[in-house]
């Protein structure tokens, strides 16, 4: 391979099938290769690079995605003009991770080769060297000067994205792997319990994950995605509304990353409140540094839980700790290759649990003040240590991913996701039913329901060497999601289909650095049920979205780094729909809108951001609002709505700082305040004259403002993440007149967060940090604007109390191949309900689980 410019490549190492001959020779020519590369940086005229040079110290923007290491490499050294010096046959078959944002160039660097096993060795001004740590003595020497200490690169892909929200100027956020594994999930929804402005909505009525953001959620308002592909499947509860539904196997998921508000590129198209893209695992999660195979085998056992009794039984049982070990368990095994053109990944996964046990500790009932005369009430009829009925799981999931890499900076991807649950899930409208003082419907174990999605999606991405106006990519994808209720004769199904396309440019210009990115985007829904058998409907689904929609959209994003400390950026979007009802009563629905944001990024020093940003979002109706119901029916559609858009402020400051208390340690902080305002916000209202029949309208705007903070540090031994969420102005406005509840009739009562809610997560490294001892804890307080009933509500907010929720965990390496896990969930067994519980179903109970993982 020739030299490039900037680039110093030593051909020493062998290589053999697989395996990795060491030799001193190369580690001695590195050494004076990074030497001669910072000599020749200080030499005018002598190699130099083809981009110009950025100061060593100061920051500048990247956007270099995850792809071979010499291709990222090659691109890094466009990027600053530095001189990095590695033997060619260290960088086959690693793959770089993505660095994205601006940040100083040793930092990007540490960063880039992250995962990889490599250590970077940082020489004169602008040069360094990547060496394997394996083949190094302690120090390097060259005429009794000390090369810099080595800078160890030990984290995962996942760990480096765990900055990410940190240096980006908005509200973002992410989830690790390594944090979803701490407690593992009962529910799905479980994993972003301490995410700041996030929550699941009805989180223990299912296993599907219905997300609230900062106040929005359903009818497609957030728009949760996996690997980049949508589940637009949506269900019908009945006077408590209805729910997104999406499904995941968080056994093979490796992060989340997680968009509040409207997003200007790919995958934000008709989603204002927000956007969260689950990525499952890859092959670089699966094979060690330095390998080409790797496989992954874990199982686990946990308690409080039983089988689920036959359909109908009312005998609601107590929980005996021997009835409930090894009832609920899990297993998984994941194989894959990394070569140097290509990646393989096969993962198959079983889970099974019975139904939970509600905590012991813990009031049972409260005054409820809200009828006339105030009354004793239970807040659920599952008490306190009580088998919860209906929230058993039987799940089995399959994945399979590729990827291909050949010439000049092609790669495609492809993968397929194969997800089947029988599972338990309650009603909410029966349960309302359940505490009651006049109709009482006794709660029962409903008939399992089986869902299962097929997911497939193609990737193609283009970014050659040596080209700054190209990064190319595109993607393919489809989802169908089946739902089916055993025993009965009813079933509904989702199929969406999408892509996108989108190309990012970098432009050096006396003005300063530009990047610039264009694409387009498109989704296409098609929603059935058959109903057949089915004529109730209050309780069984009847009104289920019936019919097609289609969404366009464009957009083009524009950053501008006019000097090292001050960032301007600009998007614009513009996205059209059509929706078509399958019944001919209901007229198709077609429009579009343009939707500007702007934002301005101050950095006074190295690692500080001081950001604000205007951005604007377009939500059109969903197909739940324009062709589920009958025109006679209780619900009737309303093809005549118009869409919602948003216009939302923030103000924000990031933090990332290295070596602040102790050496090697990190501190990260971000603070947000965001001020949401919806216009022509949708909502559910009484038909007028019509008794007890309904309808969607549009009512003239809400309001959601508050604040978000979180931070983290962590100084190896020891760590502290924390979050913390405020509301402070919560309004919906109709005809001139503003209140908390807006439309009393309409599915946001249930859709109201606490006013606050956040987290506290510590722990200690001990042992040669092969063990980790931690504990955590969820706060929250009560619903924002209490529980009182709105005028014209014929359902009330489901109450719940403030609450303290802890957990414990620890993890033990026994060696390279083998670890242990134990976690406790619950450890006080409070009896509680999760803040934005849309039925009055209570959480589980202490729970304890052990796992236990190989690698070979």
């Amino acid at each position: 391979m020739g030299r490039r410019a900037g680039a110093a490549r030593v051909g020493i190492i062998a290589t053999g099938a697989g395996k990795r001959t060491r030799h001193p020779a190369a580690v001695l020519l590195a050494s004076a290769a990074l030497c001669c590369a910072g000599i020749a940086s200080s030499t005018t005229g002598y190699a130099q690079p083809a981009s110009p040079a950025a100061p060593s110290g100061g920051s500048i923007g990247f956007s270099i995605p995850a792809q071979p290491l010499s291709s990222a490499l090659d691109t890094f050294i466009r990027t600053t003009g530095w001189q990095i010096s590695y033997p060619s046959a260290l960088a086959r078959g690693r793959r770089s991770s993505a660095v994205v944002g601006t940040m100083a160039p040793a930092q990007a660097l540490q960063r880039l080769v992250a995962g990889t096993g490599l250590e970077v060795r940082i020489g004169a001004a602008g040069s360094a060297a990547l060496v394997d740590p394996g083949s190094l003595p302690a120090t390097i020497s060259d005429n009794g000067s000390t090369v810099l200490d080595a800078i160890t690169v030990s984290s995962g892909p996942g760990d480096v994205l765990a900055d990410t929200p940190y240096e980006t100027p908005g509200s973002t956020a992410y989830i690790s792997a390594e944090q979803i594994e701490r407690v593992p999930p009962s529910s799905p929804g479980d994993m972003f319990d301490l995410t700041p402005g996030v929550i699941a909505s009805g989180n223990r009525v299912g296993p599907s994950m219905n997300l609230n953001i900062r106040g929005m959620q359903g009818q497609d308002r957030v728009n949760v995605m996996v690997d980049g592909t949508r589940q637009s499947n949506n269900s019908y509860r009945g006077y408590q509304g209805s729910r997104n539904e999406v499904y995941v196997d968080p056994d093979f998921l490796g992060g989340i990353e997680i968009t509040e508000g409207p997003l200007g590129g790919a995958g934000g198209i008709g989603a204002m409140g927000g956007v969260v893209n689950m990525r499952t695992i890859e092959a670089g999660d699966i094979v060690r540094d330095g390998e080409t195979y790797g496989v992954r085998i874990k199982g686990g056992l946990a308690d409080n839980s039983i089988s689920p009794p036959e359909a109908g039984t009312r005998e609601i049982r107590e929980r005996d700790w021997e009835d409930t070990l090894a009832e609920a368990w899990s297993g998984n095994i994941v194989a894959a290759t990394t070569q140097e053109n290509y990646d393989l990944l096969f993962g198959f996964s079983r889970r099974k649990n019975g139904n939970y046990f509600a905590g012991r500790n813990g009031r049972e009932t409260y005054v409820d003040t809200r009828p006339r005369t105030p009354r004793e009430t239970k807040f659920s009829p599952f008490g306190p240590g009580g088998e919860v009925l209906g929230t058993s799981q039987d799940v089995t999931s399959f994945i399979a991913k590729g990827a291909l890499r050949w010439g000049d900076g092609h790669e495609l991807e492809l993968g397929y996701i194969l997800y089947n649950n029988e599972y338990g899930e309650l009603n909410e409208t029966l349960l309302a039913f359940s505490v009651g003082s006049g109709i009482v419907i006794p709660v029962a174990q409903p008939e399992i329901q089986e869902t299962t999605t097929h997911t497939l999606r193609a990737r193609y991405s283009y970014d050659p060497s040596g080209n700054d106006l190209i990064g190319l990519k595109a993607n393919l994808w489809g989802t169908d999601v089946d739902t089916e209720t055993h025993g009965q004769d009813f079933e509904r199904s989702v199929r969406t289909y999408g892509g996108d396309i989108s190309n990012r440019a970098l432009i050096d210009t006396t003005f300063g650095r530009f990047s610039v990115t264009t694409g387009a985007e498109t989704v296409f829904e098609h929603a059935k049920a058959d109903n057949a058998g089915v004529d109730n409907d209050l309780i069984s689904p009847l009104s289920e979205p019936k019919g097609r929609r289609t969404m366009v959209g464009g957009f083009g994003e524009a950053q501008w780094e006019m000097t090292r400390w001050l960032t301007l950026e600009g998007n614009l979007r513009y996205d059209y729909y059509r929706a078509d009802p399958d019944n001919s009563d209901f007229p198709n629905k077609k429009g579009g809108r343009l939707s500007p944001s702007s934002s301005i990024t101050i950095t006074p020093y190295e690692g500080l951001q001081i950001f604000g940003a205007y951005t604007e979002g377009w939500r059109p109706p969903s197909l739940r609002e324009t062709s589920a119901g009958l025109e006679n029916g209780y619900l009737v559609p309303n093809p005549d709505l118009d869409p919602e858009t948003s216009r939302n402020f923030e103000f924000g400051v990031n933090l990332l700082r290295n070596d602040v208390f102790l050496d090697g340690d990190n501190l990260r902080f971000k603070a947000v305040r965001f001020s949401n305002n919806y216009e022509d916000y949708i909502a559910r209202a009484r038909l007028p004259f019509a008794g007890a029949r309904y309808t969607w309208v549009n009512i003239d705007r809400a309001k959601f403002r508050g604040y978000e903070l979180s931070a983290a540090y962590d100084a190896g031994f020891a760590f502290v993440e924390a979050g913390f969420t405020k509301y402070d102005k919560v309004e919906f406005c109709q005809s001139g007149v503003c209140s908390l509840d807006g439309i009393g009739t309409d599915y946001g009562i249930q859709n109201m967060p606490p006013k606050y809610s956040g987290h506290v997560t510590a722990g200690v490294r001990l042992l040669d940090r092969r063990l980790t001892l931690g504990g955590q804890a969820y706060y929250f307080g009560k619903r924002y604007g209490g529980y009182d009933q709105a005028p014209g509500a014929f359902v009330l907010p489901v109450y719940y109390t403030a609450n303290a929720i802890f957990d414990i965990f620890a993890g033990y390496e026994i060696n390279q191949n083998a670890r242990l896990d134990f976690s406790i969930e619950n450890l006080t067994d409070r009896y509680y309900l999760d803040p934005l519980s849309t039925g009055v179903v209570p959480s589980p109970g202490r729970t304890a689980r052990l796992s236990f993982t190989a690698r070979f």
